[in-house]
């Protein structure tokens, strides 16, 4: 009994003697770089605020007190420096995704989504066989679904939102903006529609389900080692079945959608899910990617067009100056209805105030943390193997030496002002970092949500 108590005493002095001198380690890895103080030693910091939602915002902050690169946690660090973001996610680099990205696997064994993918090799042969499908080359009715969703979302809005003298009917834009997106990718992607705009509802209970779950899931992932609970069904089956209803029946109409696909008695069809077919995805590699296209790819452009025309709302200047362009090429016959995207592109207060848009407020906030094997310089500091090299996006996208002092601030004219070629260039290469361009990681829905954002902005301006 003796010897027992002697080792159980044993153990626990062990375990207290880590606990107390593991943070002492980790703050030691990074004690070069500056941080708020606790966020050298755990990673409570980075998920508090994580789960609160306004981490963006609190990076941002702290870029104005330390600088290009910064401590948010034992192994992460923030940079904020445009060539140096650049550097890291070039497309032949040694750079890899973090572990960070395990919040978006799924339990599927020997299959995985271009969403997550950390090797560099397997990513970029998937990404090869889902550009087709994803650029719309072997999509016939990308256009006329764009449209058709377009106009539900204008319909929506004129029967059922417009107040009159005698009654105010208040809409929830953000919400509006996913059905639209929602409508959209589904149609693109599986060719069924989701309807959520002509049912004015989330039919599916996927916004619900996101809304409610996404807080959670985001900030386990700042330690991915706690995401393992997520992928464990002995924990998903103890979760409430109505939280994972909206996520079940999304992924019950992905594989029902994806089955018809295969087999004997296979339907073709020339739209993404055909593409992904015809390029040699497995069964469960393409519901999978279907799935996760119609998760991530809608909440990202449906961020992109609530709030640029949040901005536009708060901004009358740059609301009337967009219509004063638009009615003026519908005048002169320069624009046809709905708008082509060719057309679109020559109207260039529209161009100036999609950029300027997603530039003040992008539509993806996540870290994005990339790895490296080997010691790296990154903005003049030494950066040890395994660390979590993340992007301040509002300190990138809102940098004063490439957009001016104003950089806080929506202003689309900054656009059309700029007659310096070489500056107007790396404004457009830093706003490019939005979409990851130029990037091994570059956003592969970035010609879907271009095409919807030239086409939206017109059909609700005028």
């Amino acid at each position: 009994m003796t010897t027992i108590l002697q080792l159980a005493l044993g153990a626990a002095g062990i375990l207290l003697l880590y606990l107390l001198l593991s943070p002492v380690a980790a703050y030691r890895r990074l004690r070069h770089i500056p941080g708020p103080a606790w966020a050298g030693y755990t990673p409570l910091w980075l998920v508090r605020r994580q789960y609160a939602g306004r981490l963006h915002r609190d990076i941002y902050e702290l870029s104005k007190k330390y600088g290009t690169i910064f401590r948010i946690a034992p192994n992460w660090v923030s940079i904020n420096d445009p060539a140096e973001i650049r550097r890291v996610w070039q497309a032949r680099g040694q750079w890899y995704r973090g572990r960070w990205y395990d919040m978006f696997r799924f339990d599927q064994p020997g299959a995985e989504t271009v969403l997550f993918m950390q090797d560099n090799a397997a990513h970029a042969a998937l990404r090869s066989r889902l550009q087709p499908g994803y650029s719309g080359k072997d999509v016939d009715s990308l256009d006329p679904a764009v449209d058709q969703r377009i106009a539900d979302f204008v319909s929506l809005i004129e029967n059922k939102y417009l107040s009159t003298e005698r009654e105010f009917r208040p809409m929830d834009l953000a919400q509006k903006a996913q059905f639209l997106t929602l409508d959209v990718i589904s149609d693109l992607a599986i060719g069924k529609c989701f309807e959520c705009l002509n049912n004015d509802r989330d039919v599916y209970g996927q916004i619900a389900f996101f809304t409610n779950s996404l807080p959670l899931v985001v900030a386990m992932s700042v330690v991915p080692a706690s995401l393992v609970l997520l992928q464990n069904p002995i924990a998903r089956a103890l979760l409430p079945k109505d939280k994972l209803e909206g996520i079940g029946r999304m992924m019950g109409l992905a594989q029902e959608n994806a089955a018809k696909r295969y087999g004997p008695k296979k339907i073709e069809a020339r739209d993404m899910l055909g593409s992904f077919v015809n390029h040699g995805l497995s069964y469960t590699q393409a519901w999978l990617e279907q799935f996760s296209q119609i998760a991530a790819g809608s909440d990202t452009t449906a961020t992109a067009v609530r709030m640029t025309l949040f901005l536009l709302m708060t901004n009358p200047e740059s609301y009337r100056a967009l219509q004063a362009e638009i009615d003026a090429a519908i005048r002169e016959g320069r624009v046809s209805s709905p708008i082509r995207q060719d057309e679109a592109k020559r109207l260039p207060y529209l161009q100036a105030v999609i950029k300027e848009g997603m530039r003040v407020w992008p539509p993806v906030a996540g870290l994005c943390p990339k790895v490296c094997d080997t010691e790296q310089i990154v903005c003049g500091k030494r950066i040890p193997p395994g660390t979590n090299v993340c992007w301040d996006l509002f300190g990138v996208l809102r940098n004063k030496e490439v957009f001016g002092a104003d950089a806080d601030y929506f202003r689309p004219a900054r656009w059309l002002e700029e007659k310096d070629a070489d500056r107007l260039r790396a404004m457009e290469q830093v706003q490019g970092l939005c979409f990851a361009t130029s990037s091994r990681w570059e956003c592969l829905g970035k010609s879907v949500a271009q095409l919807e954002l030239n086409k939206v902005f017109v059909e609700v301006s005028h």
